[in-house]
């Protein structure tokens, strides 16, 4: 009998344990909520029609999302679980309490794509699947998109992801800054993300579901009196560090008439400098003068992490001459710095004249004889 009375004890205990696990879940409470709905967002409970999204729609299991063009929704699990749903996508979420007694999520995309910041917690699982792949996550960032009548492609920042082929039922592990490809015929494979395969990552996880600011700027003059600019075109993943690709540039002193060489140094590479030169197809300075209606193109190929361009005399004229930079992948990306319309918003580089002003100032010395003081400006 007492044998009887500890095993029971020691059941009952288990049994309070694997209760408390699962405390923060009810089956009739929601599992996600919506927040920062941008555009087109739509909702739809089981057995009811589509409805508008606003910030705290509440979402429970079975429920449907979708967004239009130029449309973009943040989703918040209950356990802070994050995803960003980007335009023209539409998912179905799922929670439930599994026989293991896994708080397991779903989280199902018939179109579009999406990036996720997933949580690692214990006894849960959490599932995105598409109808050609399922990616199984457990405390990882990346971005799924469904591949329609191409493969779905999955990219990850960090942790680690089993993706499974649907048709063949064939696995792989993805890492960290690691691309993984699923088609309709079964095949798959794992490849290194590409610069513009971080530079969607970067879209998905920046918090904007259209394409983001990926290059900030910024002006200072160096103590030598010359001209120093910086840009970034940045990947970064919520909660994560994240790889960028910067581009520093810097001129001496500018003098009307007088050629001079523009430095520009590329920085913080998001991928090795071998992938940045095998991915790049051109890279370019664009200038032009003062008064000038057209921008001039000097090319380069990237041999190391600087080059320079110089600019001929002849087009060294009035008080400035504006300039950017273009650097364009085989795949047809272009990076451009400053991002945003270069041709109407270029750096500025001032233009000292080359023509010095006398100011002639007559003046008696303590002799008496007349002297004369020459100021140049």
């Amino acid at each position: 009998m007492k044998y009887r009375m500890i095993l029971l004890l020691i059941l009952f205990v288990a049994a309070q344990s694997g209760n408390e696990a699962f405390a923060g879940y009810d089956a009739s409470k929601p599992v996600a909520t919506v927040h920062k709905p941008v555009g087109a967002v739509e909702f739809m409970a089981t057995g009811k029609d589509w409805n508008r999204a606003v910030p705290a729609t509440p979402l429970y299991s079975g429920d449907r999302v979708k967004t239009g063009e130029n449309s973009f929704v943040i989703i918040k699990f209950i356990e802070n679980s994050i995803l960003r749903i980007q335009e023209k996508s539409e998912i179905t979420i799922h929670g439930d309490i599994t026989k293991n007694k896994e708080f397991s999520k779903n989280v199902y995309m018939e179109r579009g794509s999406l990036g996720f910041t997933v949580q690692k917690r214990t006894n849960e699982k959490f599932e995105f699947s598409t109808p050609t792949s399922v990616a199984s996550i457990r405390g990882t960032e990346g971005l799924l998109v469904t591949g329609g009548e191409n493969a779905d492609v999955l990219i990850i920042a960090s942790g680690v992801v089993v993706f499974t082929n649907l048709i063949s039922r064939q696995s792989v592990t993805v890492g960290a800054n690691q691309a993984a490809f699923s088609d309709k015929q079964g095949n798959m494979n794992v490849k290194p993300v590409t610069l513009e395969q971080l530079q969607q990552l970067n879209n998905a996880l920046s918090g904007s579901g259209t394409p983001s600011d990926t290059t900030g700027s910024k002006t200072d003059t160096t103590k030598s009196g010359g001209n120093r600019s910086g840009g970034q075109s940045s990947s970064s993943g919520t909660g994560s560090e994240s790889l960028s690709l910067s581009f520093l540039i810097s001129t001496p002193p500018v003098t009307e008439g007088r050629g001079f060489a523009v430095s520009v140094e590329l920085t913080n590479l998001s991928v090795p400098l071998d992938t940045v030169k095998q991915l790049a197809s051109y890279f370019a300075l664009a200038y032009r003068s003062e008064g000038s209606q057209t921008f001039e193109e000097l090319s380069a190929t990237i041999t190391g992490n600087r080059m320079k361009f110089d600019i001929p005399a002849d087009k060294v004229t009035g008080t400035k001459i504006e300039i950017y930079i273009i650097l364009r992948t085989k795949t047809g990306i272009e990076i451009t710095y400053p991002q945003n319309n270069p041709r109407s918003n270029p750096l500025i580089i001032p233009v000292q004249s080359a023509q010095r002003n006398q100011l002639k100032i007559e003046f008696l010395d303590p002799s008496g004889k007349r002297r004369t003081m020459v100021i140049e400006y």
